[in-house]
């Protein structure tokens, strides 16, 4: 079938994209999407490659007319407010080591703490006596208030940050129309301008906060400039919460769907690192990435020209039978699990380790919380294509 932006839309794909890569991986081709304007990759080996060499690249600037993914996000991120997320080197290379000293494993792992605290707080918060929605109640205030401390946002101004950054991200899904495009650019505005006051506010009096460590980062005399701070702290605002609360709703209905694997996890908690890396293999909160071709290359036996934009389709590749064991099966004890989710290369995710700590946490209060989890009705999925997550999961009580 023909992948169109109206597909990508529909409930049907939102719901489970996973057949149709599975029919498109099958047909042993690279999928040109023509309304894209884009080639996707379907098997592991391809976006493996295609995430790791440095002929390709993150750059999509006007010269490339594709409509893809990371094109409609370099709309709202033009340079200098392009963010190290759409940067090659040398200038990725940079600020990733201007920032990459705030999130030391000692960082991270100060964290734990607050992230347990926040977590059996939000578990204990029903809102009703019928059900308790694991999205808005527990996995989206986690890793929000998580990220909002680390930078020194304060927890009053976290309902209109939520909402900001839902609408920001839309820019990141292909099949967004003019109207949401508007409210993304809109969104990042108004992050913009919340964080050009906080800066000025620190600059003024520093603290132990994340902003304030950027502020004092200094690499070889080198440090981040005022505009560099602001994308900084967009980026890893909305980074650091939109992803990880899909992590923890798609995991947590992936277990109420596959009961056995439940009460293994809830019997046996050591198996919780496993699992969550079988989690992001199973349904990846982020499900295409996008490159462009810096030379001619080959990818499956097909050779794409210079220019090209190329997708790897992360959500396909974590399920390549060439590389995983029936992987169309939740297995929470799965070994050497290589799945795509955290990117690979230099552009590997700097904040994973932060991920996978919340995520650990908040999958050890639900299954505290739940002894027989089921779905008080059927999950309301975001309209977003590419961030793959869900509006409301909510289980009966």
């Amino acid at each position: 079938m023909e992948v169109t932006k109206q597909y990508l839309r529909s409930p049907e794909f939102l719901a489970d994209p996973y057949p149709l890569y599975e029919k498109i991986r099958n047909s042993n081709e690279v999928y040109h999407a023509n309304e894209l304007d884009a080639y996707w990759l379907m098997r592991h080996s391809d976006c493996d490659l295609l995430l790791k060499s440095p002929d390709f690249g993150k750059e999509i600037d006007d010269n490339f007319t594709s409509t893809s993914d990371s094109k409609k996000t370099s709309n709202v991120m033009e340079d200098p407010y392009r963010s190290m997320l759409f940067l090659d080197p040398p200038r990725h290379t940079r600020l990733r080591l201007l920032v990459t000293k705030a999130f030391t494993p000692k960082a991270v792992e100060s964290m734990r703490p607050f992230v347990e605290e926040i977590s059996t707080n939000m578990a204990k918060k029903g809102r009703n006596n019928f059900f308790f929605d694991v999205i808005e109640e527990f996995a989206a205030p986690i890793p929000a208030y998580t990220i909002a401390k680390m930078l020194g946002v304060p927890q009053s101004d976290m309902s209109k940050f939520k909402a900001w950054s839902d609408d920001a991200v839309l820019s990141l899904d292909v099949a967004t129309g003019k109207e949401e495009q508007a409210k993304a650019d809109q969104a990042q505005s108004n992050l913009l301008d919340y964080f050009q006051k906080l800066i000025d506010e620190r600059r003024k009096n520093l603290t132990d906060d994340l902003l304030s460590d950027l502020i004092r980062s200094e690499e070889s005399g080198d440090k981040l400039s005022h505009t560099e701070l602001l994308v900084m702290c967009n980026l890893l605002l909305i980074a650091g919460h939109e992803t990880t609360t899909n992590l923890i709703g798609n995991g947590f209905l992936a277990l109420v769907r596959n009961r056995e694997q439940f009460e293994m996890l809830r019997e046996d908690r050591s198996l919780m690192k496993s699992a969550v890396d079988e989690f992001l293999r199973y349904d990846p909160p982020v499900q295409r990435v996008s490159r462009a071709l810096y030379r001619d290359a080959n990818f499956s036996g097909k050779l794409l020209q210079k220019g090209s934009v190329v997708t790897a389709v992360i959500g396909s590749a974590n399920r390549d039978p060439e590389v995983f064991e029936r992987p169309n099966e939740l297995n929470i004890a799965r070994k050497e699990n290589k799945h795509l989710s955290f990117s690979a290369g230099i552009h590997y995710c700097l904040g994973a380790q932060l991920a996978k700590l919340e995520a650990e946490v908040a999958f050890n209060v639900l299954c505290d919380k739940f002894e027989n989890p089921r779905l008080y009705e059927e999950p309301q999925w975001r309209k977003n294509s590419n961030m793959h997550g869900m509006q409301t999961l909510k289980i009966a009580l």
